[in-house]
């Protein structure tokens, strides 16, 4: 037994309670895996060979496909997945190691979320090759270091866990733990456009006039912007209410994702229209699908190029700096 795995051992067995809430030990003779075994050693030389990923728990599934070199997710309409985050599925199942084996009761194994069947809370992980499976594994309740591990340095995470097709339980080394949320797995940076790179800015409202936006007159210096088209009788406002705008295109991040066919091109749409000081110009087109408000941008601008195809939920403060009105963003002038 590895000398590392042995401290694990008795830093566990010193503590009274586990994270499960129940301890279950083998009750039939323990496999012939010993502690400190990788599990699915077999697996590093075929990570450039998996093309598929299956993530299941209960009635919510993933679906991971390779297409050329980039990972997509079926549940989002084969929407790029941040290649990062398969990456870190593949290296923690590859290192996966175990620390002792648990039980082989079929009945015991709903305690440590390793059942199957309805109402089941394991999750299942399968890797393929085409159609041919290299891993699948249930993932069951992640296990907490006795309270003596953090001393000897041995706090790493557990969890329990077995393969498929197999009732012996293990309790495992291991940072394997992945989310069946689609929105954990989408990059939702989309590009990054400062606000000194904008030249004007247009607010085109599904109904009222439109705001126009530009440098401040008499002061080129960014990022004094103001409105250059104020009603009679009002002025613009000073600082971040105007500057705000202009600087919505920074960061730009999504919270959700839908193939843009999916949103109608029917009834009002609010529109936001930048020019650059280099560059095509960048549109934001606003539509309401469900109550809520979609973007889809278009324009002959090269950070444009991911979002082609798509539209995007956007977090409500970008909204809220696309859909501002002349109302908003003028004041009546202040006397002295």
């Amino acid at each position: 037994m590895h000398s590392r795995s042995l401290l694990i051992l008795i830093a566990l067995a010193g503590a009274s309670v586990i994270g499960a809430g129940t301890v279950i030990t083998a009750d039939q003779p323990v496999r012939s895996l010993p502690a400190g075994q990788k599990l699915f050693a077999d697996l590093a030389a075929k990570q450039g060979q998996v093309t598929r990923i299956r993530l299941t728990q209960g009635k919510d599934s993933l679906t991971f496909e390779k297409k050329g070199d980039v990972w997509t997710l079926a549940e989002k309409s084969g929407y790029p997945v941040a290649p990062e985050k398969i990456r870190q599925i593949l290296v923690d199942l590859t290192e996966v190691e175990t620390l002792e084996a648990k039980t082989a009761k079929a009945d015991l194994l709903p305690r440590l979320d390793l059942g199957e069947g309805d109402g089941a809370r394991a999750r299942h992980l399968t890797l393929y090759a085409g159609e041919t499976v290299l891993a699948d594994v249930f993932l069951g309740k992640l296990r907490s270091a006795a309270i003596n591990a953090a001393a000897l340095g041995l706090d790493k995470p557990m969890l329990y866990l077995r393969k498929a097709g197999d009732g012996q339980a293990w309790l495992v080394e291991s940072r394997l733990n992945p989310k069946v949320e689609a929105l954990e797995y989408l990059n939702k940076d989309l590009f990054d456009i400062a606000q000194d790179k904008v030249a004007t800015v247009t607010l085109t409202p599904a109904e009222g006039p439109a705001v126009e936006i530009g440098r401040a007159p008499g002061d080129a210096t960014p990022p004094d912007v103001a409105v250059l088209n104020p009603p009679e009788g009002r002025v613009s406002k000073k600082g971040w209410d105007v500057s705000g705008v202009v600087a919505a295109l920074e960061g730009m991040s999504f919270e959700d994702v839908r193939p843009a066919q999916d949103i109608p091109v029917d009834g009002p749409a609010t529109e936001a229209r930048f020019t650059l000081a280099e560059g095509g110009p960048v549109v934001v087109t606003l539509r309401k699908l469900d109550g809520a408000d979609w973007a889809i941008f278009s324009g002959e601008n090269d950070a444009l190029k991911p979002t082609h195809g798509w539209a995007f939920k956007l977090p409500s403060y970008k909204i809220e700096r696309l859909t501002k009105s002349l109302a908003d963003l003028t004041e009546e002038p202040k006397t002295n």
